[in-house]
C-alpha cells in the first residue's frame, strides 16, 4: 500500500512557533522603520516651511510673519503691541483661523482648517496643505481632546496643522500676561535679531488638544518646574524642529517627564526637581536672541 506523507502535530507546532517568533521580531522593526520614515517626511516639511518663512522675510525687509492664528481674512485686523507697549504694528500671520466658505471662524471639517492655511502669509510660497502636516498626526480624524474638552471656539475636529511657531517670533505678546511676561522680553520681529540662526528653532511639532493648534506656542522662561504648551513626540521619543537657517533636525528627549507631557497633552506639565535637562536644551534653542536678556530670571538647569 502507498503511504501518504504529512506533517506531524509536533512539526506543525514547531513551524507555527518559528513563524510567530519571526513576526515578533519583524513587526516591531517594521513599525520602527515606519516611524523613522514619518520623521524624514516631517523634517522635509519643516525644511520647506522654514524656507517659505525665510522667503517671506526676504520679501518684507526681513520682517517675520506673525506666529499667531487670529485672522481669517489675510492681513490681521488686530493691532499687535510692539515691545514698546505704546506702539502698535500690523502683521500677517503665517496661517489664519479655520473658517467656512463665508469667512466665519469654524473648525467642523478639514476643509475649514485648510482654508485657514490658504489665507496665511506663507501659502503663496508653497501651495500645499500637506507641507503643514506630519503623517503621524492623526488628530484631525477625531474630536478635540486635552485641556479644553468641552470649551467653545475650538470646533468639532482635532488639528490637521502639525507645526507651530513660538511666541518669541513676532507673536502677540503683552507684558504681565501669564507666561507671556518673559517671552515678551525676548520677542523678535526681524531675522537680523536672531543670534546664531543654525541653532535657533523656528518651527516645532505641536499636538495640543484644542482643535487646530490655536495661536502661538508658549513656554515658561522663568521656571524649570513646568513646561508651557505641550508639543508632539511622534518619532520614537524624538521631535523634529525647523531652524532659522532653513534646515531641520530630529532631537532625542532624555527625560520621562518630557515624554509624559507630550502623551498627556496638557499645558503647564510639571517637571520633577531632579529633571530639567530637556527644558534647558529647548530654552537655549528657543530664545532667538541672547540669553543675557533674561539675566536674573532664567533659572539654572541641571
Amino acid at each position: 500500500m502507498k503511504r501518504e506523507h504529512a506533517f506531524t502535530l509536533i512539526e506543525l507546532l514547531v513551524v507555527i512557533a518559528i513563524i510567530a517568533l519571526l513576526l515578533a521580531i519583524i513587526v516591531p522593526a517594521l513599525n520602527y522603520a515606519k516611524v523613522q520614515a514619518t520623521a524624514i517626511v516631517c523634517m522635509a516639511n519643516e525644511t520647506g516651511l522654514t524656507k517659505c518663512w525665510i522667503l517671506y522675510t526676504e520679501d518684507n525687509d526681513t520682517a517675520m510673519p506673525g506666529s499667531a492664528t487670529y485672522n481669517t481674512t489675510g492681513y490681521d485686523t488686530q493691532q499687535y503691541p510692539a515691545q514698546n507697549p505704546t506702539t502698535t504694528r500690523r502683521v500677517w500671520n503665517f496661517v489664519a483661523t479655520p473658517h467656512d466658505q463665508n469667512g466665519a471662524a469654524r473648525n467642523n471639517e478639514l476643509a475649514d482648517e485648510i482654508r485657514g492655511l490658504e489665507r496665511g502669509a506663507l501659502w503663496s510660497y508653497a501651495e500645499s496643505e500637506k507641507l503643514y502636516h506630519c503623517p503621524s498626526d492623526r488628530r484631525y480624524l477625531k474630536a478635540p481632546t486635552g485641556d479644553h474638552v468641552g470649551s467653545t471656539g475650538w470646533g468639532l475636529k482635532g488639528g490637521y496643522r502639525s507645526y507651530s511657531l513660538g511666541a518669541v517670533l513676532n507673536g502677540f505678546m503683552a507684558p504681565g500676561v501669564g507666561w507671556a511676561t518673559d517671552e515678551y522680553r525676548v520677542t523678535v520681529y526681524k531675522t537680523g535679531e536672531i543670534e546664531n540662526p543654525a541653532h535657533k528653532i523656528v518651527f516645532l511639532e505641536e499636538a495640543d488638544g484644542y482643535g487646530y493648534n490655536a495661536n502661538t506656542w508658549n513656554v515658561f522662561l522663568n521656571t524649570r518646574t513646568k513646561w508651557g504648551d505641550p508639543f508632539a513626540i511622534w518619532h520614537n521619543n524624538r521631535s523634529t524642529f525647523g531652524y532659522a537657517d532653513g534646515h531641520a533636525e530630529k532631537h532625542q528627549w532624555l527625560e520621562e517627564s518630557t515624554r509624559s507631557m507630550a502623551a498627556a497633552n496638557h499645558k503647564e506639565y510639571p517637571i520633577p526637581i531632579n529633571e530639567g535637562k530637556d527644558l534647558g536644551w529647548f530654552v537655549r534653542h528657543y530664545v532667538p536672541g541672547k540669553l543675557s536678556q533674561l539675566q536674573g530670571i532664567l533659572p539654572a538647569y541641571p
